[in-house]
Order: structure tokens, then C-alpha cells, then sequence
């Protein structure tokens, strides 16, 4: 057992080290003190509680996102397309909201709201999946351009649908249906909550149930689990279900939360960097926690970046890469096509 440990942790820590060594020699080339600038980017995420706020709440944003494509990617279904199905189930939430009667409670609101989010990115998740399954196309270019199609009609919904006066969001759902706040720094609401609860759900469901098992016997082998009885066509629309579904509660957090409304450019690419949260994770369910708070830190802390040592908060994105980069080097990310 402490053998087995040992040879998972020593890539990790290999790979660490050697996105820690590149990062420093790009800051010495940029001619930044790396001390300097590391300690910048920490006080820009946990520096006090507003940033540890917002450290939390695009965590919970990204952990959506991550399971998005950590549940397709388990069974060797790739789906880039997070980015459209939060979209998408930000649109479903926002017109739910304001379409209901005042009549209704307002906790009833907020629960449809997001239920409604749920199946809206659930239900654009489908589309690659019922094509995949039934026609052979491929999942990774139809989620990929869905994306852009779902923005588009999120901006339709924006700017023609239920806009507001300044044109760049729509109405503002009325403060009652909206996500409750836990913590009023950062805007932190009850979708961190949420996103535990989901996130251990799915880790339950991968490890004790039957759909589980099948998610991850097709993507061991296809033929392999079809000789098992297991539904390859059904695991594929399932999965992009769950994920799409995933992705559209990351959608109705941002919509439900302290602003109440859709807005033009609502997602910085959490939908695309749930990709690399779920490859950073092993594309293990509660792994993605950790992976999601990671990145939102360097997204938030990179934000102070170019006030007090004058690199572009670009940086961060950058330091993602480099990490990324070093996980596959090192093998603790593996890539594989899907087994016939």
C-alpha cells in the first residue's frame, strides 16, 4: 500500500517541481523578482476576505465545470462544451425566474430556477451525445461548436429577449429569488454548498452504482463492456446528461447569484477551463474540489499581478498551462482515444 502511494505521489511532486522551475525562469526573464511575484498572486486570491470570497465562488463555477467534463471524459467521451452548456443552463434559469408568477413563493423560485438550469445545459449536453450514439459523429467538434451557437443565443436572449435598460444584461431577477448569500464578501452564495453536495453524489454514484460501473467499463473497452450488457449508445447520452447538467448549475449559480441576471460575456471560459480542472483532478469526482479551488486562486490572484509587480494578469492563465504541461510530461495526465 505505501509503495502504491509512493508511485503516485513522485510524479505529482515531480510535476510540480517542474512547473515551479519554469514558472521561476519566466519570471526572471521578465525581469520580476519570482518572490515578489508569487506573493502577489497569493494575496491577490486569499488576501483578505473579499478575495477569498471570490476565490470560492469561481471555485464553485469551475467545479461545475469540472464535472462537465470529468463524467464524459471517465467513459473516453470528450466533451469541450461546457462553455455553451453553462450558457445555455444560465439562460434556462434567468427565464424561469422571470417568467414565474409573483404568487409563488420565492423559495419555490429559486428552486426551479435551478432545476431549470439543470436541464437547460443537460438537454444542449444531449445534442453531441444522441449523435454520437445513433449517428457516429464526433462528440469533441459537435460540443466544441455548440458552444458558440449557445452564446449566441444567450446574447439573442440579452439584448432582445428580456433586456434591461443598458442593454448588456437582462432584467434582474427580484432579490428574493435569488441564491441566498453565506458569506457577503466575494458574493459567496449557497451554490458552495451545492456544489459539495453534487460532487459527492457523483463520487458515490461512480464508486457504488451500477451506472457507475458501466461509465467506466465502456471507457475501459467499448466491445469489452457491450459484451458485459452494457449500453454503449445509453452510457453516452447519460453521461453527457450528467456533465451537461453539471454545467448548467454552474450557469444558474452566476445568474442566481449577487448580480440576478444574465449578462453579455458571463463566463470568463470556466466552461474551457473545467477541461483542465477535471484533467488536473485524474478525472476523479472529489479531486475536483481541489483542482477547482486551485484555478479560481490563480484566476483571482493574477488580478493583482499587474498592480504590484506589473505583469499582465494573463500570468495566471499562463502558470495554468505550464502545469497542465508539466502533468502530461510527467504522465500523471494520460490521454487516450477511445478503446473499440
Amino acid at each position: 500500500m505505501e509503495n502504491a502511494l509512493r508511485a503516485r505521489a513522485l510524479p505529482v511532486v515531480g510535476s510540480v517541481a517542474m512547473s515551479a522551475v519554469l514558472v521561476v525562469l519566466l519570471l526572471l526573464a521578465s525581469g520580476v523578482n519570482p518572490f515578489a511575484a508569487i506573493s502577489a498572486l497569493a494575496q491577490g486570491a486569499v488576501g483578505n476576505a473579499y478575495s477569498i470570497g471570490q476565490t470560492l465562488t469561481i471555485a464553485t463555477v469551475l467545479a461545475f465545470t469540472g464535472l462537465a467534463a470529468c463524467v464524459p471524459f471517465t467513459a473516453k467521451l470528450w466533451n469541450v462544451g461546457g462553455e455553451g452548456q453553462l450558457y445555455m443552463g444560465a439562460v434556462a434559469s434567468v427565464l424561469t425566474g422571470l417568467s414565474l408568477p409573483d404568487s409563488l413563493p420565492s423559495g419555490v423560485v429559486v428552486a426551479l430556477a435551478v432545476v431549470a438550469g439543470a436541464l437547460g445545459g443537460a438537454v444542449w449536453a444531449m445534442i453531441p451525445g444522441l449523435l454520437t450514439a445513433f449517428v457516429g459523429a464526433s462528440e469533441m467538434i459537435v460540443s466544441l461548436l455548440l458552444n458558440f451557437v449557445a452564446i449566441t443565443a444567450a446574447s439573442f436572449v440579452v439584448t432582445t429577449v428580456v433586456p434591461d435598460s443598458s442593454g448588456q444584461g437582462t432584467q434582474r431577477l427580484p432579490r428574493d429569488t435569488r441564491l441566498e448569500t453565506i458569506w457577503p464578501e466575494g458574493g459567496v452564495n449557497i451554490s458552495l454548498v451545492l456544489v459539495v453536495l453534487v460532487v459527492t453524489a457523483v463520487a458515490v454514484l461512480w464508486r457504488w452504482s451500477r451506472f457507475g460501473f458501466a461509465v467506466r467499463a465502456v471507457g475501459l473497452g467499448r466491445d469489452s463492456a457491450r459484451l458485459a450488457g452494457f449500453s454503449t449508445r445509453s452510457v453516452t447520452v447519460s453521461t453527457f446528461a450528467v456533465g451537461g447538467a453539471a454545467a448548467g448549475l454552474g450557469g444558474a449559480a452566476l445568474v442566481l447569484g449577487a448580480t440576478g441576471q444574465l449578462t453579455l460575456g458571463l463566463s470568463a471560459d470556466y466552461g474551457f477551463i473545467g477541461v483542465a480542472v477535471a484533467l488536473v483532478a485524474g478525472l476523479r469526482p472529489l479531486f475536483i474540489l481541489p483542482s477547482a479551488v486551485l484555478f479560481a486562486a490563480l484566476s483571482v490572484g493574477s488580478n493583482n499581478l499587474q498592480v504590484a509587480v506589473g505583469l499582465p494578469k494573463d500570468l495566471g492563465s499562463v502558470l495554468v498551462a505550464v502545469l497542465v504541461l508539466a502533468l502530461l510530461a510527467t504522465h500523471v495526465i494520460r490521454l487516450r482515444g477511445r478503446a473499440s
